[in-house]
């Protein structure tokens, strides 16, 4: 294990690759701009996930797919439903932008974060990755990375399927998706449900943290004509899970404990697009809304809460110029931050509002023989900060069939959370009203090979982020002795490099690996460069899958490896806090298909098969070798 680094380097020592490849590289990009293009028409790293992908491995959180994308890095305290944290390209786990059906879904009752544990896979068609800055795009939160969720499929017919599954841990699992269409309409729904009694997540003790989730969704599409249609999305969810509190006075580590989270969260989405396929000028209008409830439980009382409202309208006007594509784009959101809690040594209460406005233009030059550049600028007009203003470049250039250059350069921006302009636990943290924004530039060389009509795929990216103004929320205020948030002095860089190839051997044998160095560091309170937490400076896999000729059979054997990172440990007081070394692991998963009719599939999967005793979080313990078998019914024409 402790040699992973020097053999990836000689499996890849003789690739070009970069962060991901997809299945096809001419798939749709709805995500990397303003108007969908294809892969190789996009200078940044992107990664397509699909319905098959999560299918294969049989996979039930989308964080259990994450482990496996370039430049990736999940931090999970604990077992399933405990906070889980993704973190791309050595950035901070608040700084990737989260959209499901075109709705921002960055929570802001919890730090702008969006709360993966409450993410499971049932009722998802396809996620696109897009890695690198993306703020003159979508705005604050994407300065590392956008993941666009998209649960509508577009398949036609329709159809009803659902699964059923059961396994260790008492872990119990349905859901339930299907898709009614007519000659200019299709509506489609689904709902999921996932309940565990869990494992013990402390170090010490024998209780388990039990979860559940259920979520919903509904979507309408109907086509008025050929120059009018209309859009309609709804999902929820609603999630319970238990976690060890940490014990502050004896060991400073979590330990057994009655205290839990009750969350329900609502997207919801209605568009209309005005004009013609092939039209010169094509526009459409959007209304999208979020909501978040999270009620935190001790001993089965409330004890606190916090809530958000978030209102966006969104207006864009698609203008062709000869060959190229012009994008104009107007957005308004306003939000709301609210939180609850016993006054004792401070009032926690308090009811928060921000508004942005913001204009977006961005030109696709889609002219140029062999060469798609695209420029993009945003400017935002906000309530409460300093007026922003991003810009990003991106250049795709083929130069060959079987050879694309790509490259990109652009700037990020975090606004600050509302719990660290004013948002406060009382006797322990107080708010900073005049934080900063964090702002950031990047930049991003990449290289794609294929090889033997296209059996070999391999890239290579280089990336590089400097990051300023960040926000340190451990400052030390010396009026109230409490701590508090503040702008941090000098740069954090980010760089690294990310490397992938797939390898179709035949029709029924693939194989797939992946490889990132990151190099993630920020300056101390006496200016020295230290690395930054929970990012791992090694992390890959590899997969290999079979299906048979009949492909009513098939298997997917993935290993993820993490690498050691750093964390910080907060012994009781008086002893200072300290930087502590997580040690690196494997993740073995194996998962089985057995297609026994064209309707009913049988699966079975094994996760964590080495049984290894890991930590992502320091204290916090993860699950063992787990068993989980299931059935797969569809019937119809759709599978949702």
């Amino acid at each position: 294990m402790k040699n992973l680094p020097y053999l990836f380097t000689l499996v890849f020592s003789s690739l070009l690759s970069q962060a991901s490849v997809a299945d096809d590289i001419d798939q749709i990009v709805v995500t990397g701009a303003r108007t969908p293009l294809t892969i190789d028409q996009i200078g940044s790293a992107v990664t397509i996930i699909t319905r098959d992908d999560i299918e294969r491995r049989e996979a039930r959180h989308v964080t259990d797919l994450l482990r496996s994308v370039p430049g990736f890095s999940v931090s999970n305290t604990g077992v399933t439903g405990s906070q889980a944290q993704v973190r791309v390209r050595g950035a901070e786990a608040n700084h990737v932008l989260v959209l499901i059906d075109g709705v921002r879904a960055n929570d802001p009752a919890t730090g702008d974060e969006f709360r993966w544990e409450y993410l499971s896979t049932g009722n998802i068609e396809r996620i696109e990755i897009v890695r690198g800055p993306q703020s003159s795009l979508w705005g604050s939160d994407a300065v590392a990375a956008v993941i666009h969720i998209i649960t509508k499929s577009e398949q036609p017919g329709s159809g009803v399927n659902g699964y059923a599954e059961g396994g260790s841990f008492n872990t119990n699992n349905a859901g339930l998706n299907g898709a009614l269409r007519g000659d200019a309409w299709v509506l489609r729904g689904g709902i999921e449900r996932l309940a565990t009694d869990g494992s013990n997540a402390s170090r010490v003790g024998s209780e388990k943290e039990d979860a559940d989730l259920t979520t919903a969704n509904l979507s309408a599409n109907i086509t008025a004509s050929e120059a009018l249609s209309f859009n309609l999305g709804l999902r929820s969810a609603d999630a319970y899970s238990q976690f060890d509190p940490v014990d502050y006075y004896v060991t400073g580590l979590p330990v057994d404990g009655d205290v839990a989270t009750d969350v329900q969260t609502l997207y919801a989405q209605a568009g209309v697009i005005f004009g013609r396929a092939g039209s010169r000028v094509s526009q459409q209008f959007n209304v999208r809304y979020f909501n978040s409830d999270n009620r935190n439980l001790v001993d089965g009382v409330l004890d606190s809460s916090t809530a958000s409202d978030r209102m966006t309208f969104a207006y864009q006007a698609d203008i062709g110029v000869g060959e190229n594509l012009l994008s104009l784009a107007f957005e308004r959101e306003d939000t709301q931050f609210e939180q609850n809690g016993a006054v004792v040594f401070g009032d926690p209460n308090q009811i928060q509002n921000m508004d942005v406005t913001s204009a977006i233009a961005e030109f696709q030059g889609l002219s140029p023989d062999r060469l798609t550049w695209i420029i993009s600028v945003r400017a935002d007009n906000n309530s409460d900060f300093d007026n922003a203003f991003n810009g990003r470049l991106s250049l795709a250039y083929e130069l060959s069939q079987a050879t694309t250059l790509r490259g990109s350069i652009g700037t990020g921006q975090k606004n600050p959370t509302f719990t660290e302009r004013f948002g406060y636990f009382p006797g322990q943290f107080i708010g900073n009203p005049a934080l900063k924004p964090e702002r950031s530039i990047s930049y991003e060389l990449g290289v794609d090979q294929s090889f033997a009509d296209d059996a070999l795929q391999l890239q290579v990216s280089l990336f590089r982020q400097d990051l300023k103004d960040e926000i340190d929320g451990f400052v030390f205020d010396p009026v109230s002795f409490l701590s508090t948030a503040g702008n941090m002095p000098g740069k954090s860089e980010r760089s690294g490099i990310e490397l992938a190839a797939r390898w179709t051997l035949s029709e029924s044998l693939g194989f797939s690996a992946h490889y990132t160095y990151t190099d993630s560091t920020e300056q101390d309170f006496l200016g020295n460069d230290v690395s930054e937490l929970r990012r791992p400076r090694h992390s890959g896999g590899v997969s290999l899958d079979f299906r048979n000729t009949s492909e009513r059979f098939s298997t997917s054997l993935n290993a993820d490896y993490g690498g050691t990172r750093s964390d910080i440990f907060f012994p009781p007081w008086p002893d200072p806090s300290e930087i502590v070394t997580l040690s690196n692991y494997w993740l073995l998963d194996l998962a089985v298909q057995f297609r026994a009719t064209p309707s009913v599939t049988l699966f079975a999967k094994g996760s964590n098969l080495l049984d290894e005793d890991y930590e992502q979080v320091y204290g916090y313990r993860t699950p063992g070798r787990a068993a989980y078998f299931g059935i797969r019914l569809s019937f119809g024409a759709v599978r949702q």
